[in-house]
């Protein structure tokens, strides 16, 4: 059976997972950036075959523009579907909730998994030390081909996280919902900033302007942090939360990757 992989990230993680899967799963997989569909609008169908979804978790929850996107994709030719999550201590929330999204539509989701993968979320807490982030990738990279092989066996498995610390997430992604497009008022380019454009090509919303100049965010921010981290010059700060905070993309995931998935860039 073929498979489609839907997938959105921020700082690469989630892509990356995604790649893993796919080099595991039997049969051909496809990747298909959520972002580039969804900027491009009109009707979006999923093929028959495995659907699976791949992205972060923020706050208990998807991403808006993957519940957006859940709210939208035609799954009727679907054969199977799951999710998987990348994530930092806690993510099944964030499937239950595309499960909740599927379900009101008459869909299913038949798998739900989780990754850890390293923090990028720098509004909180600082990016882990490069041993460390190693060391999680690694275990990322052998946990996607396990989930690859629960896929191809068709095994209905939910990854269970702690349920005190999914309940808290869960509580905030009401909040989280409200407020994340708000997260661009506290943007800024400071001094070191060279008007590259690196921000507004990795942007997957495509809500960054300025290229030759400081950038300029918009109103449609996903919370993603792709622009703070893809930053050559670790020019672009948060309020004063992140000046001392330390820089994290996935080693393996590209500013030519990022634009492909926003529909700057066509796949190769």
């Amino acid at each position: 059976m073929d498979t489609t992989i839907y997938y959105f990230t921020g700082t690469g993680n989630s892509l990356f997972i995604a790649r893993e899967i796919a080099r595991h799963l039997p049969g051909e997989t496809t990747l298909v950036p959520i972002p580039a569909l969804m900027n491009r609008g009109g009707a979006m169908k999923a093929p028959a075959g495995r659907v699976g979804f791949a992205f972060p978790v923020y706050a208990g929850g998807p991403p808006l523009m993957v519940a957006d996107f859940a709210r939208r994709i035609d799954l009727s030719a679907a054969e199977w579907t799951f999710a998987v999550v990348t994530m930092g201590s806690a993510g099944d929330a964030a499937y239950w909730r595309l499960k909740e999204i599927l379900e009101e539509r008459g869909y299913t989701l038949d798998a739900g998994y989780t990754v850890a993968m390293p923090n990028n979320y720098i509004l909180l807490s600082d990016v882990y030390p490069e041993v460390q982030e190693q060391k999680v990738i690694a275990a990322g990279k052998k946990e996607a081909e396990t989930i690859a092989a629960d896929i191809a066996a068709g095994n209905r498995t939910f990854t269970k996280g702690p349920l005190l610390l999914n309940v808290a997430t869960g509580l905030l992604y009401p909040f989280f919902a409200r407020e994340a497009r708000r997260h661009a008022k506290k943007f800024y380019a400071d001094d070191k900033c060279n008007g590259c454009g690196t921000c507004e090509e990795v942007c997957p919303t495509k809500n960054i302007s300025g290229a030759g100049m400081r950038p300029v965010w918009g109103t449609n921010c996903e919370a993603c942090m792709a622009c703070i981290h893809f930053c050559p010059r670790n020019a672009i700060q948060w309020g004063r939360k992140t000046i001392t905070k330390g820089r994290y993309h996935h080693p393996e995931v590209s500013v030519d990757d990022m634009m492909v998935q926003s529909g700057r860039a066509k796949e190769e």
